[in-house]
Parts: C-alpha cells; sequence; structure tokens
C-alpha cells in the first residue's frame, strides 16, 4: 500500500472514531460548556497577558507608569471572576446542557452539579497566613477549588450527579405536584427537590466514606494519585518527557496539569534553575538540562503550532475563527482560548496530537542540549515571553535556542496537520 493510501485510511479511520465519540451525550455536553466559557478564558487571557508582560513590577515594559498597581489589581480582580470561577461555571454548564441532552430544562442539573461538588470538598481547610502561621478555616471555598484546578472533579461531579438526577426522577413516586397556577420554573424545582434530596446524600455519603478510609479528602486523593508517578526523576530524558506528557494529557480531560503536578514539579525545576544561575555566576558549567525555563521555553511553547496548521490544512470555519482569536495569546503561550474553544478538551481528533506534541518538543531539546548544540538554561524569563525571544534570554544569548525553538514549533505543525485535516472530515455536531 502506498505512503498516500496509508495516510487517507488512517485519517478516515480517526475521522470515523472521532466522529462517534463527539456525538457522545456526555462529550457534547462538555463540549458545549467549555464553549459557553470561551469569553471567559479570554478575557482572563488578556489581563494575565497585561499583567505579566507590560505591568510586572521587574521585567514589565510599563512598570514604570503611574497607577500601575492600580491597574495591575484590575487584572487580578478580573481574573478571580473569570478564570478564577471557571471550575464553578463550567460544572454548571456541564449539569445544564447534559440534562437537556436528557430531557429536562437543565437549570435544576446545573445547580445540582454545583451542590455536587461543593459536597465533595473538604469541609474545613488549612490556611496559612501572611506571616506564616497555619490556621483552620471552616466553610471556605479558595480558587484552588473553584477555578480550573478544580474542574476535572467538577466534571465528575456534573456527569454524575445529572444522570443519577435524571434517572430518579423518572419516578412519579417521587414527584411533589404543585397547583395548575405555581409557575413552571417552581413546579419543576419541587418535582426534582426528592430526587437532589438523593443526589447530594449520596455525593456526601462518597465524601465521608473516602475520608473514613483513606484519612484524606477527595480532592487532595485525586492530586496524590496524579502526581504520585512524577516523584523523582525530572533530569533524564525519561523523567522530564513523562512529565510534559502527562501534563497535556490532563489538559485534555479538563485538569489545569501544570496546577496539578506543579506542587512536585516547581521545587525540584526551580531548585536545578537556582543550580545553573549560582554555577555560571561563578564561571563554571551549569549542570542541569532541565529547569523551569527549560520548560517554559521548549516544552509550552507549541499551540501556536495548532494555529499555524489550522490555517494551513482546516476548512473548518469555526476552528479557522477561534485560532484567529486563539492566536495573539497563543504567540505568548497561553493556551486557554484554543484548549476550551475548539476544543481540544475531550475532542480526540486534537487531543492525540495535543499529547504527542510535548513528546516531540522534549526529545528535540532535551538531546540538543545535552549534546552542546544549545547552552543550558539559567535566566528566568516570564512564562509569557513569545518563543525566538524567551529561548534568546533564558540561554543568557545563545541564539542557537532560537533556531531550536524554531524548529520545536515547526515539528508541532507537522505533527498537527494530519489531524487537522481529519478533523475536516468530522461533521460538528449540532
Amino acid at each position: 500500500m502506498s505512503k498516500e493510501g496509508t495516510d487517507s485510511a488512517f485519517i478516515t479511520k480517526l475521522s470515523s472514531f472521532s466522529g462517534k465519540l463527539t456525538a457522545n451525550k456526555y462529550i457534547i455536553s462538555i463540549r458545549d460548556a467549555f464553549g459557553a466559557a470561551l469569553p471567559l478564558t479570554i478575557i482572563a487571557s488578556f489581563f494575565v497577558l497585561i499583567n505579566n508582560l507590560l505591568l510586572d513590577p521587574k521585567i514589565g515594559l510599563f512598570k514604570n507608569i503611574p497607577g500601575r498597581q492600580f491597574i495591575t489589581n484590575i487584572g487580578i480582580q478580573a481574573y478571580n471572576g473569570t478564570l478564577g470561577m471557571m471550575g464553578l461555571i463550567v460544572t454548571f454548564l456541564i449539569g445544564y446542557y447534559l440534562g437537556k441532552q436528557l430531557g429536562s430544562d437543565g437549570v435544576l442539573d446545573g445547580v445540582i452539579s454545583v451542590a455536587a461538588l461543593v459536597t465533595l470538598i473538604p469541609n474545613i481547610i488549612t490556611i496559612t497566613s501572611n506571616s506564616g502561621k497555619a490556621f483552620k478555616a471552616s466553610a471556605v471555598l479558595t480558587q484552588t477549588q473553584t477555578s480550573a484546578e478544580g474542574m476535572f472533579l467538577g466534571i465528575f461531579a456534573a456527569l454524575i450527579a445529572t444522570r443519577l438526577l435524571e434517572w430518579i426522577s423518572k419516578s412519579d413516586k417521587l414527584k411533589i405536584s404543585m397547583p395548575d397556577g405555581v409557575p413552571p420554573a417552581i413546579a419543576n424545582s419541587f418535582n426534582g427537590l426528592i430526587p437532589a434530596l438523593f443526589v447530594i446524600s449520596i455525593f456526601g455519603i462518597f465524601e465521608e466514606t473516602i475520608v473514613a478510609l483513606t484519612g484524606m479528602n477527595v480532592p487532595d486523593l485525586m492530586i496524590k494519585i496524579l502526581q504520585a508517578p512524577l516523584v523523582g526523576g525530572f533530569q533524564n530524558y525519561f523523567g522530564i518527557t513523562f512529565y510534559g506528557f502527562l501534563t497535556c494529557l490532563l489538559f485534555t480531560v479538563g485538569i489545569h496539569g501544570d496546577f496539578v503536578l506543579g506542587a512536585v514539579s516547581s521545587p525540584i525545576l526551580l531548585t536545578a534553575f537556582q543550580q545553573n544561575m549560582s554555577a555560571v555566576k561563578a564561571g563554571k558549567v551549569a549542570p542541569n538540562i532541565v529547569t523551569q525555563p527549560y520548560v517554559d521555553c521548549y516544552i509550552y511553547i507549541t499551540m501556536i503550532s495548532l494555529v499555524i496548521a489550522i490555517f494551513i490544512g482546516s476548512h473548518k470555519a469555526n476552528y479557522r475563527s477561534i485560532a484567529k482569536i486563539g492566536a495573539v495569546p497563543a504567540l505568548f503561550n497561553i493556551s486557554e482560548p484554543l484548549l476550551f474553544g475548539l476544543p481540544v478538551v475531550f475532542n480526540p481528533i486534537l487531543a492525540i496530537p495535543y499529547v504527542l506534541v510535548p513528546i516531540c518538543s522534549s526529545t528535540l531539546a532535551y538531546f540538543a542540549t545535552a549534546f552542546g548544540l544549545v547552552a543550558k538554561t539559567y535566566v528566568v524569563v516570564p512564562w509569557v515571553t513569545p518563543a525566538i525571544l524567551s529561548g534568546f534570554l533564558a540561554t543568557g544569548g545563545d541564539w542557537r535556542a532560537s533556531v531550536l525553538q524554531i524548529v520545536i514549533i515547526i515539528a508541532g505543525v507537522f505533527i498537527y496537520l494530519p489531524f487537522v485535516y481529519a478533523a475536516n472530515r468530522v461533521k460538528d455536531p449540532s
């Protein structure tokens, strides 16, 4: 069989599989939820870009302008109200859209989904004050729980809670009949009262059972399970490549990989960076290949590859429109508009290359550095610094690092292109 025939067969099978999967009610609900929340990700990206590139107190282009802190605070509050609440908002929307898929009006499903999520969140948390003193607080929701960090738990809660609610609601014996003059919204709420009681009770029992059996709350248990494979191994090729792969894999199912795995990776990567910087200052050779700037400059720069691939090969108007919106954020390594807008999340036809690209970029960067083709990273640059410039700065002015970044981006384009072509054959569910 010719190469073209093999490629065509692969694209046909991939298109067929993706078409069937994206027609699933649960996948459609998640897709529509992320689509409805897309404006919030764009707004948040705008303020993140301003605060990190223009107003950063150390390296911002406008760091000395009057009222800098006032403007920065506006951006922080805007982020808190958008991506800072993304977990709760998406949880409601998934419940709402899945409820409509299952035949209800969706409103109660969305409300119960959020209630189920909060039921799984611990009642008492430990908070560290600015003075370093730790104390316990109750009836508190932190941004760790309400933002993208808590999104996976929210997806789980919404899918299970809505399915349970609709299943239990089928029993007429559990409905509370209201007089004809009662507004429909109130009548529907009372019809769902007893089923909702059962659903929330089930989630409460589940949460307390997990705590009793493991001594850990549900969010912490999930994080521990996800982080366990990453303890150690960052300074070898397989360790850092697996880290990049796992981070992106988590993103494809709605988990913010950087947030979840950052507790493990950040101390190790920043320590390696500090060792490199100290060595260079002392006139010695930097000892570590993998540092935080290495990860930021090489592994996570390829969303622009997806944008380029879409402009080259996509015939879908919605893909091209989202790519135009996400192009500028992608230049600054802000991926949320593309992740949730196309989406990449829960979209197998784009999720596959999304997890393959970091394997490629890690391979190119690791061995180029190991063989001395580019200098090791020892300068911290803001993660929103565009590729080409970031590599040059992170290596202390090595132009070859910029060339390496260009190679990584081009390689990413070639990885994405077959899947973009495959996406052309998939009809979007209405």
